[in-house]
Formats: structure tokens, C-alpha cells, sequence
């Protein structure tokens, strides 16, 4: 392997003297929504399954998560639809899209009936400590994987290191899948090639209690379309079981530069509608919040000899149109159905089934990057507003393909 790569390839001959092999049948280098409902299934069919994570506990970072019909099934099955329900998962009666506190467009229960689709507003961190939870394999916390095993030219397994004690143990497999994000080790370890970029917004993610002035099932999302040269685009809120709730400011990079200048267009932003704050509260801009940056891109392949990967390590996406979570979950189903079936070519099956339907998924953040790469002042608030009113006429199709096109086969 090249030097220049950071992540180390060791052989089993390389193994020092002190540390353990332990054989499983698959290694799960991640503990997101993928892996860990991939673990599930797997463990369900009476597979060995070890999941290394990183962190010791969930990340906290408040953020809204849109999961779609077929996709909570899925996790009811692993964790029960009374429990996801009462701590993880709301199910949304509307969404009001508003600017400088006059409404644009209304998605009422009846149009989620009309489309014959329900949204359901989930806590992100919740859902994956309940899956992690659910059992049936083997959950180890705050490792860190640093290199992988070789043996033939295969990767058999990993060198993990515990954060807490600095032990090092080489975990052996027969399969190691990686869930480890955009940046995966286990891809690089591949040597698979992911041509990312960046999406042209940041994000300010947050929690929040729920105001008792806004409806506690319907989403909300606020724009400023008059001010966009302040670089302040708009806040989306979603409520969550507990009045709780999650939000998201979508901000241009070059409002988080400068500390004095930014305050200004997010004072600005605050004064176009009380309820903004009420959802922010007494947060500082950008201070109290946490940034998040996202890349998106698709993978070469989706695997090498020994080793297979999905989620964000095929195909990181934006959170334009609620597709990432749901295709990650999308991904563990036909990986799992692959392993489970012994196929003899695992990695073919499970990217034959999948690689269409999440390029489907993965144009809507291509369309939502160019239309935001447009600089300011060029696209005027009335064609935003035009854009919005004509996609609520449309409204009943856009949410029928939004929770269908991760789905294996195409969209009707």
C-alpha cells in the first residue's frame, strides 16, 4: 500500500505477540443507522456480527431526520413500534413553508393522504442508541479502528484501539463492512475512489424545547428571500416525541467568518417572525450552535475482496429531500439479504441492487447543490416564490418519489 496513505494494512504475520484474535462472521466498522440496522438483521439470522464505534455515547447534536414509510417498518422490526415511537419517532401531520411571516406554501395531513405517504420526524441520536440497543450482536464503544488485516490480498479483519485503556486487539472476519462516513477508513483501505464535493451551504444544527405556539406535529421551515446577501437562508424546525424539537439553520460559509459582521443579517433574520425566537432562543449566532459541512459524491464500487460498505461511505448526500438515513437503512436491508443468502458473490447482488436507486437519491442533492450554487441577487425572491407555489400543486408526486427513490426498485 502506498505511504501516503494514512490508514495502516497489516499482514497476520505482522500481529504482536500480546494481542487477541477474536473470528467473527461480520465486522461492522461504524455504529450509524446502516450499521447498526445491518447488525440487527444480520444478527436476527443467526449471523456473528461485531460492531466497533468510536464514540462512547451519542454524538448530542440536535439535528431533524426525515425517515419515510418504508424505512420505519424496517426499524420497528428491530426495536418495536411502541418503543421507537414514544422516545424516537413523530409522525407528521404538515409542513409550513414561510417568509418574513407570511405563509408560502401549507403540506396538510391531506395531502400526505392524497400521496398515500407518511413522514415521520425523528431524533436521530434516539433512533440509533434503540437500535444499538436492540441486541443480537456484539456492541463495542469507544474503539478506534487503525489499520486492517490482510491475509492474501483479502482484508480479513481490523486493528482496533481502545480509546480508554490504549489496548490494541486484531478482530478477525470473514466479512468487514464499513459505516464509518464520507471519510471511510475501510474505502480507503479499498483503494476505492470517491470523487466528493461540497455542498454549497453549512449547516447550524440545534435542540430545542417545542414552543407551545406552534402546532407540536408539523414541521416548519422559515426563508428569508429578501435578504440572502447576508448570507442567513433560512431555518427549517421539525418537532419531536416530548416537546422536544430539532432545527437547522442553512447558512453561506462566509456568514460564519466574520463573528461582529454576522449578527447583524441573523438579528435581521430573528426580526422577520416571532416564532424564530421562540424555536432559538437565547442562542448566540454561531456560537451555540453546531456546524456541520457536507460532501456528497458516489462511490466507485461498493466494495473489495473481503470487505463491503455503505451508507455515507458510498454516498454521502445533503439533507435536501430526507434521502440519506433512508438510504443507509436501504443499503443494510440488501446487504443483509446478500450475507444471509451466502451468495457467492455478495458484493455483485448487493450493488446490483442498489447503485440505481441511490444515484436516484443522490440527484436530488445534485439539483438542490446547482440551484444553490447560484450567486446571490441572480435568482429573485418572486422566482423562488413561483418555484414554491408551482412544487405545492405538485406536492402529491414530489412526496411519492421523495419516499420512494431509495427504494431498490424505481419510483411508479
Amino acid at each position: 500500500m502506498p505511504a501516503a496513505r494514512p490508514l495502516r494494512v497489516e499482514s497476520h504475520r505482522d500481529r504482536p505477540a500480546a494481542v487477541e484474535a477474536t473470528l467473527q462472521d461480520v465486522l461492522v466498522v461504524g455504529g450509524g443507522i446502516g450499521g447498526a440496522v445491518l447488525a440487527g438483521l444480520l444478527g436476527r439470522g443467526g449471523k456473528r456480527v461485531l460492531v466497533l464505534e468510536r464514540s462512547t455515547g451519542p454524538p448530542g447534536i440536535g439535528r431533524p431526520e426525515i425517515l419515510w414509510p418504508a424505512t420505519v417498518r424496517v426499524i420497528e422490526s428491530l426495536v418495536g413500534s411502541v418503543r421507537l415511537r414514544a422516545e424516537a419517532a413523530l409522525s407528521l401531520e404538515g409542513l409550513e413553508i414561510r417568509s418574513r411571516g407570511k405563509p408560502l406554501v401549507s403540506v396538510t395531513r391531506e395531502t400526505f393522504r392524497d400521496a398515500g405517504v407518511q413522514p415521520w420526524s425523528t431524533d436521530p441520536d434516539r433512533t440509533r442508541e434503540l437500535l444499538l440497543a436492540a441486541g443480537g450482536f456484539e456492541l463495542r464503544r469507544g474503539v478506534e479502528v487503525e489499520g486492517v488485516l490482510e491475509d492474501g490480498g483479502r482484508i480479513a479483519g481490523v486493528r482496533a484501539r481502545e480509546a480508554a485503556s490504549g489496548r490494541v486487539a486484531d478482530l478477525d472476519a470473514a466479512i468487514v463492512v464499513g459505516d464509518d462516513g464520507a471519510r471511510s477508513r475501510v474505502r480507503e483501505a479499498c483503494g476505492i475512489a470517491l470523487d466528493a464535493r461540497s455542498f454549497p451551504i453549512d449547516f447550524l444544527c440545534f435542540g430545542f424545547e417545542w414552543p407551545g405556539s406552534l402546532p407540536q406535529t408539523v414541521g416548519h421551515v422559515w426563508l428569508d428571500l429578501f435578504d440572502s446577501r447576508g448570507g442567513v437562508l433560512g431555518l427549517v424546525a421539525f418537532p419531536l416525541p416530548g416537546e422536544r424539537g430539532a432545527g437547522v439553520v442553512l447558512v453561506r460559509p462566509r456568514a460564519l467568518e466574520g463573528a461582529p459582521e454576522s449578527e447583524e443579517p441573523w438579528g435581521r433574520f430573528l426580526s422577520t417572525d416571532p416564532a424564530l425566537r421562540e424555536v432559538v432562543g437565547r442562542r448566540r449566532f454561531p456560537g451555540d450552535f453546531v456546524r456541520v459541512r457536507r460532501s456528497f459524491g458516489h462511490a466507485l464500487r461498493y466494495g473489495g475482496r473481503g470487505a463491503l460498505l455503505l451508507g455515507d461511505a458510498i454516498h454521502p448526500v445533503s439533507p435536501a429531500g430526507g434521502q440519506g438515513a433512508n438510504m443507509s437503512v436501504a443499503d443494510a436491508v440488501a446487504l443483509a439479504e446478500a450475507l444471509l443468502a451466502d451468495a457467492g458473490d455478495p458484493l455483485g447482488a448487493y450493488e446490483g441492487r442498489r447503485r440505481e436507486a441511490n444515484e436516484r437519491s443522490l440527484a436530488v442533492t445534485r439539483r438542490a447543490a446547482r440551484a444553490l450554487a447560484i450567486p446571490d441577487g441572480l435568482f429573485p425572491a418572486w422566482g423562488v416564490r413561483l418555484l414554491l407555489r408551482h412544487g405545492r400543486r405538485r406536492s402529491a408526486p414530489v412526496l411519492r418519489f421523495l419516499s420512494t427513490a431509495f427504494a431498490d426498485a424505481p419510483p411508479a
